[in-house]
């Protein structure tokens, strides 16, 4: 809560039309002290969530490793070639985030957005900014509480700022 305070403190100049979230609670209360000091609603989407690991949920890293050998290289790897047994590949979200980029861009022309998120799907996000593919998620830093800025250009993408976190030193 902390950090979600200082993220608000930090984008507090920013003129926001809204603030988007993915549903799962800890989003929820990240976003909120931000759409707070915008005087918006946080608006829930299920396009933010973070990938579905399908069968990885709620396994620790080693019982990943011992249980999903060749999965667990593939991911660290080529994470694009990957899809979660009973849960998601990078493509989908991928899909889902360009679908919700799409809507966003007619729906706030113009404005500013805030999107809140999880950290796959935020470094998904970069890609598509980016122009990368998605085997290229862990060539980008997210961290915790961290910043990234981009916006629309003629039909472009263009990177303001990538993994900041100077407001949580602060």
């Amino acid at each position: 809560m902390a950090q979600a305070r200082k993220i608000a403190e930090h984008l507090a100049s920013y003129k926001i039309s809204a603030v988007y979230a993915s549903p799962l609670p800890r989003a929820i209360q990240t976003a909120a002290p931000l759409a707070e000091s915008h005087a918006v609603k946080i608006k829930e989407t299920a396009d933010l969530l973070d990938i579905d690991y399908g069968a990885w949920e709620g396994l620790g890293r080693d019982e990943i490793r011992a249980k999903y050998q060749a999965l667990y290289e593939k991911w660290t790897k080529t994470p694009g070639k990957v899809e979660f047994p009973g849960g998601e590949s990078l493509r989908q979200v991928r899909l889902r985030l360009e679908k919700l980029l799409g809507e966003l861009r007619d729906d706030h022309l113009g404005e500013t957005v805030a999107l809140v998120s999880h950290r796959v799907t935020c470094h998904v996000a970069l890609c598509i900014a980016l122009g990368l593919p998605n085997d290229s998620i862990w060539h980008l830093r997210q961290d915790v509480g961290c910043i990234n800025e981009f916006e629309e250009r003629d039909g472009a993408y263009v990177v303001m700022l990538m993994n900041e976190t100077d407001h949580l030193k602060r």
